[in-house]
């Protein structure tokens, strides 16, 4: 599990990082709102999944995984704020 926790976050840099590099080194480059929102809000969604694996494995532990809740809680929220 640990192995997609961190293949998640790998993929929701990259989505990320992958358009801002193209924009940033072209000048005549630009992409649609619609193509920022789904890649943007597909970061997000990699992201908590990626914090609830850990949540899973920290609880199999016996350790404290309430930061990690909180962060779920506040992307997820972030997440839904973005479509109003």
């Amino acid at each position: 599990m640990g192995k997609w926790k961190w293949l998640f976050y790998l993929v929701a840099i990259l989505l990320i990082g992958i358009p801002i590099s193209i924009v940033l080194m072209s000048d005549e480059v630009t992409f649609s709102s619609t193509f920022s929102h789904t890649v943007i809000s597909t970061a997000m969604v990699l992201v908590i999944l990626g914090k609830m694996i850990t949540v899973f494995e920290k609880r199999n532990k016996k350790k404290s995984f309430a930061s990690d809740i909180g962060m779920i809680i506040g992307i997820s929220i972030v997440l839904v704020l973005r479509f109003f």
